[in-house]
């Protein structure tokens, strides 16, 4: 039987974060390797829980998230790492999920945890959060748009900080 080929990660974000964000970042991985696998699972990892609203117990697989694409990071100085984003996720609860390696991305299978794809229940990822994403008016239709919310969007779309972005009005 082929084996289901999964990326793992061992992250300190919590399932809030990861949606909210449209997947998991922000990683050092090959891109072209990493987009040859279809799904990720997060491993919970505590030892900095500070920073990344972690939601569950250290080192339990909580997640499993179909890949969509990987593209670069936007989280502020990983702009040389990459981002993997789900199009779908589902929640799963596998304890001491991670194997103890120090490299926390690790090339591998569902089946290597115990997963069955079959019995995952998929959950479309919900939108990105206002400042990761267009604005969009009600109805889908573009609307007036603040300096400051095209400066957002034009840096997201372009990999750059807001800062980063001038525009020129002419009227």
């Amino acid at each position: 039987m082929e084996k289901t080929k999964a990326i793992c990660v061992l992250t300190a974000q919590g399932i809030d974060k990861i949606l909210a964000v449209g997947g998991s970042q922000a990683w050092v991985v090959d891109p072209k390797r990493a987009r040859k696998h279809e799904y990720v699972v997060c491993v919970q990892n505590r030892v900095s829980d500070d920073w990344g609203d972690a939601s569950a117990p250290h080192h339990r697989a909580f997640l499993v998230g179909r890949l969509k694409d990987v593209v670069p990071s936007k989280h502020k100085g990983c702009e040389d790492r990459w981002l993997l984003a789900f199009s779908e996720y589902a929640e799963i609860d596998v304890p001491d999920a991670w194997p103890g390696f120090r490299n926390p991305v690790l090339y591998t299978d569902l089946e290597s945890f115990g997963i069955d794809v079959e019995a995952l229940q998929f959950h479309r990822m919900p939108a990105l959060e206002p400042e990761l994403a267009l604005v969009v008016q009600p109805g889908g239709a573009y609307g007036p748009l603040t300096i400051a919310e095209a400066k957002k969007g034009l840096a997201l779309a372009f990999g750059v900080e807001p800062t980063d972005i001038e525009i020129t009005v002419r009227g």
